[in-house]
C-alpha cells in the first residue's frame, strides 16, 4: 500500500487513489456510512432535558377596529415627543459626533413611551431627524400606504440654539 494510501486509512477519509480501488473501496465506504448511521442516530436519543415552555397557538380574534380609549392619541403622542425633547435638548448646542447616538436613544424612548400608553395591536414607529441650523432651508416628508380611518401619525418639532429636532410617531393598526 502506498504511503498516501496508509495516510489516508489512518485519517478515514474517502478519498480514493489508485490503491482503493475495487472492494476495499466499497468496504471502507460501508463502513463509513455505518458510523453515520450510528453518530446520527445518537443525535435524537439524548438525554438532556431542557426547560422549553410549549408553544401556544392562539387563534385569529378578526378584530377589524380597536376598541374604544384604545385609538392611537394624537394628543398624548405628540405629549411625549415634547416632554423626550424638552428633557434631552433643552440647554444641548449641536455636536456631530454626539447627536448620533442620542438621536437613537430618543427614537427608542418616543417609540418605548408611547407603547406604554395602551394602545393593543398598533405598531409604533418613532423617527426624530436633527438638523445643523445654518440659515437654509429644509423639507420634510413620509409617504405611507395605511388605513385613514384606522391609522394616524403624531409630529413635532423642537428648535435648540443651533439646530432644530423633528420627533414624528407613525401608529399602523394590525388585525
Amino acid at each position: 500500500m502506498s504511503k498516501a494510501g496508509s495516510v489516508c486509512e489512518r485519517r478515514g477519509d474517502l478519498s480514493l487513489d489508485s490503491s482503493f480501488t475495487g472492494t476495499s473501496a466499497k468496504l471502507k465506504l460501508g463502513r463509513f456510512r455505518w458510523k453515520m448511521r450510528g453518530m446520527l442516530s445518537n443525535l435524537g436519543s439524548s438525554t438532556v432535558v431542557t426547560n422549553q415552555q410549549p408553544v401556544v397557538a392562539y387563534e385569529n380574534t378578526y378584530k377589524m377596529a380597536p376598541d374604544d380609549g384604545k385609538r392611537f392619541s394624537i394628543k398624548r403622542a405628540e405629549e411625549v415627543i415634547d416632554g423626550v425633547f424638552n428633557h434631552y435638548l433643552h440647554g444641548k448646542s449641536y455636536d456631530s459626533k454626539v447627536f448620533p447616538r442620542l438621536i437613537k436613544t430618543l427614537t427608542e424612548l418616543i417609540r418605548d413611551r408611547v407603547k406604554t400608553q395602551g394602545m393593543e395591536r398598533y405598531k409604533i414607529l418613532a423617527t426624530v431627524t436633527v438638523i445643523e441650523n445654518k440659515e437654509q432651508g429644509v423639507h420634510l416628508a413620509s409617504r405611507a400606504l395605511w388605513n385613514q380611518h384606522l391609522d394616524n401619525f403624531a409630529s413635532l418639532s423642537y428648535e435648540g440654539p443651533d439646530y432644530y429636532a423633528v420627533g414624528s410617531v407613525y401608529a399602523i393598526y394590525h388585525d
